[in-house]
């Protein structure tokens, strides 16, 4: 049940902290940047309504599914995959609207096409064009690893990274168009990275800490960058893995005369890469499991360590740091000039643009994927399967 944070309270600003920053491969040096601490919230943030997405059995394993946005013959409507094996379709206002059966749990994400479909993955391996509308499976593709990640438009086509670092793209009728075959990851975590696609070519961020260049036409490698020294770990809390999908920032607002790529690595650091070659151009020492958001000269990064940060986007610099939790934070993402962000414990948070905490609120379960915009609220959705809709 949901438990508001009602009562008003200050903010508590400490002493400095300290962060590294580097620039290049060489060059160290060391950042001091404010760090905030958040004792509650003095808004609240409202449930408009909730629904059951993953029907879920006792014992069933967590969801991971990310919820989109599309748009049906009757308006806004809401796409996702569930644990017991549908595509679950509702109204802006939290009704059921259709299901469609799947081969196995669906954990991906999913995107509207260009002729009005939807696509969606199970963890089998199963790729599929949902009429939403219909409520019917338009045409499907199997493939030989599970699909978690969301899938990315290339012009009228998508883009789809799959859990075992292979690259299909697909035209909106499901035809193959190519394929890439990255390398084999030992060790991994239950998060895939979503290629970026920018004019003529793919950058695929892959487990393996590899960091590939393709052509968006064809599929032809360009150029291959590895993050890690090692990405070989014992166990899970050792690991050092890109989770999450990289962010482009354009040459105006990376302080150069090109495009960069920010690289996300989870228990690792975040890498500014040129777009030219993979070149690093700078690093800095940061875990997430979220892409960060770009907002003009600044990017937004919602911690492992439960802080979020503002970062200059031109190389990482601190501009500020609000500690929000002890949890790992994901988020955030962008709603009526708000930032919007959640913890494993099943915190929600609303801040603006310069850290201020503005509200916060308490759900069911915890919380593993980052918040979704919709035209009127936020998704969230928990562990439990649980679909949220904030305001």
């Amino acid at each position: 049940m949901m438990k508001l944070l009602l009562a008003a309270t200050a903010l508590l600003l400490s002493a400095c902290s300290t962060d590294l920053f580097s620039w290049g491969e060489a060059d160290t040096k060391v950042e001091k940047a404010e760090e905030r601490f958040v004792v509650s919230a003095p808004a609240e943030i409202s449930v408009a309504w909730r629904a059951d997405l993953d029907q879920r059995r006792p014992a069933s394993p967590s969801g991971f599914s990310n919820p989109a946005v599309v748009q049906g013959k009757s308006g806004e409507l809401i796409v996702a995959g569930a644990q017991d094996r549908r595509v679950r379709v509702f109204s802006s206002h939290g009704s059921e609207v259709q299901r469609v059966a799947m081969t196995a749990a669906g954990e991906s994400g999913a995107l509207q096409l260009s002729n009005g479909l939807v696509v969606v993955a199970d963890v089998d391996g199963m790729l599929f064009g949902v009429d939403i509308n219909q409520g019917s499976v338009a045409w499907s593709v199997e493939l030989p690893s599970a699909l978690m990640s969301r899938p990315v438009p290339a012009g009228n086509d998508f883009v789809f990274q799959t859990e075992n670092n292979q690259v299909f793209r697909f035209t909106a009728e499901g035809k193959k168009v190519w394929s890439y075959s990255g390398p084999a990851s030992v060790l991994g975590i239950q998060y895939t990275p979503s290629p970026v696609v920018h004019r003529d070519r793919i950058y695929i961020s892959m487990k393996s800490g590899d960091v590939v260049a393709l052509k968006a036409d064809s599929g032809s490698f360009l150029w291959q960058r590895q993050l890690l020294l090692s990405n070989e770990a014992a166990v899970l809390s050792e690991l050092k893995v890109p989770a999450a999908a990289p962010v482009l920032i354009p040459a105006e607002f990376s302080g150069r005369s090109e495009d960069m790529l920010a690289v996300p690595v989870f228990q690792g650091e975040l890498f500014f890469l040129s777009l030219l070659d993979g070149s690093t151009l700078a690093s800095r020492k940061i875990s997430t499991k979220s892409s960060p958001l770009h907002v003009g000269k600044r990017l937004y990064v919602a911690g492992a360590d439960g802080a979020l940060s503002a970062l200059d986007a031109s190389g990482g610099e601190t501009l500020w740091k609000q500690r929000l939790s002890s949890g790992e934070l994901v988020g955030p993402i962008l709603w009526q000039q708000n930032l919007w962000l959640a913890d494993e414990f099943g915190m929600v948070f609303r801040l603006d643009l310069e850290g201020k905490l503005l509200a916060s609120a308490e759900l069911d379960g915890r919380i593993d994927v980052a918040p979704v915009a919709s035209s009127d609220g936020v998704l969230v959705r928990n562990n439990l399967g649980t679909l949220f809709k904030l305001r």
